[in-house]
């Protein structure tokens, strides 16, 4: 499937974002990328975030890690094609959205981060988890074993001490 035909627009229009969980969003999507690298990557990862997400504003602010991470908001994956990111955020794009635009990137390495994924049995290689005042991720081994980046084993065993390992 060619990228001009992906029709990956979110239309949906998130809630208001919980203060305490933004802060643990950005906390914990600062940490995964702190520890992922990418073969050739010079400088900070671009890291589209799409508008669907809750926690946009969360990844975009100055508090965000600007030395972690150059935020870049996209409406779809054509967007995010167009800025050649290295790392994409999503909202509300369900498993088969996150596969085609993952698809649409192919060769290139790229790490994904989905904030609304239940099971994380498909599409993105880390899935965040919210329970209570909580942020927490899983990791889909086969997704991330495919992305092309690498990431240290600790974030992996962070993962897997709550049984949130998939693939």
């Amino acid at each position: 499937m060619s990228a001009a035909s992906l029709p990956l627009r979110s239309e949906v229009h998130p809630a208001a974002a919980d203060p305490v969980l933004a802060a643990g969003v950005r906390q914990t999507v600062a940490g995964i990328i702190s520890y992922t690298r990418w073969p050739h990557l010079k400088g900070v990862p671009r890291l589209c975030v799409f508008r669907s997400a809750t926690y946009a504003a969360a990844l975009d602010g100055i508090d965000a890690g600007p030395d972690l991470w150059q935020a870049i908001p996209v409406a779809d994956v054509n967007q995010a094609l167009a800025e050649q990111c290295d790392a994409l955020y999503f909202g509300q794009e369900s498993q088969r959205q996150q596969l085609e635009a993952i698809g649409a990137y192919l060769p290139r390495p790229l790490l994904t981060i989905a904030e609304q994924a239940a099971d994380c049995s498909a599409g993105s290689a880390f899935c965040l988890k919210f329970t209570d005042d909580r942020v927490g991720f899983s990791v889909n081994l086969d997704s991330l074993s495919r992305s092309g980046v690498r990431v240290h084993p600790d974030v992996l065993m962070l993962a897997s001490a709550g049984s949130n390992r998939h693939g």
